[in-house]
């Protein structure tokens, strides 16, 4: 790619922003310059220049947690905790086709790409679709880590939730690891990443440690280590998770620590039950944990002790979960959720997260899910080019100062104008230009009726049985 200059905009390169530019060459960020001297220096590089006075220009925004499946499931059941809730979404899961997680994956693209989100992590249940998901991902033009699903136990027999038989063949859990089948599987998605734009990697994506038996752990580390790929998972989302604690001496945590588990780049979502041994165990083996206070809030959860994180060094992400149960892919509104729930009961006040905080969590935090931790999230020469342009002057933003305070807390979707990927523009002046956004739009339309009619008949049997599940997972809560 020939250089291109972005000048003049407020540039978000660590601490306040200031006026700047930024030289963009072959995907990366070439040169930042601050004062009118070496900007004009880098002016005469250029083959092309961007004025953007009156702008921010800032590092794309991360998603570091999503299930993409869940953008055609907007609207379904989203008023039940996590382990009822994940019925109805496992029964509709299981009616995918590659057609629908196409669509899935690019209308997601869409609503991430028009609220500055450049990267996300999706974490999939749909393996055995990982050829169709890779081949969206590559269409969608974002940055992307692809970690499939590996688990061989349930929940509902950890938690002794019995489900009921007609049930069973509908959303009951997985059958036996088939360890040799999954790795050519897996094998075969990292070569096929790897051969691709460079934009797209696998991850190893087990769903939950608890999920898997020894043997599913056995395969976790044997990937992991074959293959040279970072590892993504749920870790301590619900009261319930945590209450099967006392299964292991000192803990899952501990456990993961013995088992050799927390090797390596590791993301784990949610944490919002771990202790503070549990964290001072994750600093110590440089996790991240991945932040989804919408999710967490939907499904009643609970809210992760982010000032637990940040005492106990622990690097924290930000992520957005699925469409059906956090909501908008909006990392604006994601940042101010994690601003704001830790204020809820006041407290010390001291601890209280700062934007800086959040915001670093949306870039740096979420390279490092991505496994690009030191190559993206920040404005400085050497990174991903993966940059997002959005107007400092209009109604809600404007300020006496454009700071990070004002971008955190004023910001939204709606001061977009431009979105840059690995140095190509997905979105210019508001249009997407990485694909046919009024075309993903309708097929998305006609995916999600053919997804709808596909359940139809299977959906009386769940709501049937839902009040018999219902009532044992109560119990089992008491």
């Amino acid at each position: 790619m020939p250089p291109l200059l972005i000048d003049g905009a407020f540039v978000c390169g660590g601490g306040d922003p200031r006026p700047g530019g930024v030289l963009v060459r072959d995907g990366r960020i070439e040169a930042v310059a601050w004062t009118p001297e070496d900007r004009a220096t880098l002016r005469n590089r250029a083959c092309a220049v961007v004025d953007a006075s009156g702008y921010w220009l800032m590092p794309g925004l991360i998603d570091a947690h999503a299930h993409a499946y869940g953008t055609l499931l907007r609207g379904t059941e989203n008023a039940l905790p996590l382990e009822l809730w994940a019925l109805y979404t496992t029964l509709y899961g299981r009616a995918f086709d590659a057609a629908a997680l196409r669509a899935a994956i690019l209308l997601g693209a869409a609503e991430r790409i028009r609220t500055g989100i450049t990267g996300t992590l999706d974490h999939s249940p749909m393996m055995q679709l990982g050829a169709a998901a890779l081949a969206a991902h590559e269409a969608s033009g974002l940055r992307v880590a692809y970690a499939p699903f590996l688990h061989d136990i349930s929940d509902y027999d950890l938690l002794d939730l019995a489900l009921p038989e007609p049930l069973k063949p509908l959303v009951g859990g997985p059958p036996p690891l088939d360890a040799d089948a999954y790795a050519g599987e897996f094998a075969t998605l990292v070569q096929a990443a790897r051969s691709g734009s460079g934009r797209v990697s696998v991850q190893l994506g087990p769903n939950a440690p608890q999920r898997c038996t020894p043997h599913a752990w056995a395969l976790w580390r044997t990937l992991r280590d074959r293959h040279d790929v970072a590892v993504h998972t749920h870790l301590m989302e619900t009261r319930p998770q945590a209450s099967l604690n006392v299964r292991w001496p000192g803990g899952l945590v501990a456990e993961m620590q013995r088992q050799r588990l927390l090797e390596g780049t590791v993301t784990c979502a949610h944490g919002v039950w771990l202790n503070d041994a549990d964290l001072e165990t994750l600093a110590r083996h440089d996790v991240t944990i991945s932040h989804n206070p919408a999710s967490n809030l939907m499904l009643g959860s609970g809210v992760m002790r982010l000032a637990r994180c940040a005492a106990c060094g622990v690097r924290v992400a930000l992520g957005n979960d699925s469409a059906n149960t956090g909501g908008r892919h909006d990392h604006f509104a994601t940042m101010r959720l994690a601003l704001m729930l830790p204020r809820r009961d006041g407290g010390d006040f001291a601890v209280w997260p700062r934007p800086a905080e959040v915001f670093a969590a949306a870039t740096e935090g979420g390279a490092a899910a991505l496994g690009l931790k030191g190559r993206l999230g920040r404005i400085e020469a050497g990174q991903y080019a993966d940059l997002v342009l959005l107007r400092a002057g209009a109604a809600a933003t404007i300020a006496a100062q454009p700071s990070l305070d004002v971008l955190v807390q004023h910001g939204g979707p709606e001061h977009l104008d431009s979105v840059m990927v690995a140095g190509a523009w997905v979105m210019r002046s508001g249009r997407i230009t990485a694909f046919d956004e009024a075309a993903v739009i309708r097929e998305a339309q006609a995916q999600t009726m053919a997804l709808r009619e596909r359940v139809a008949p299977k959906l009386p049997v769940l709501l049937g049985a839902m009040p018999g599940m219902t009532a044992r997972f109560l119990r089992s809560c008491s």
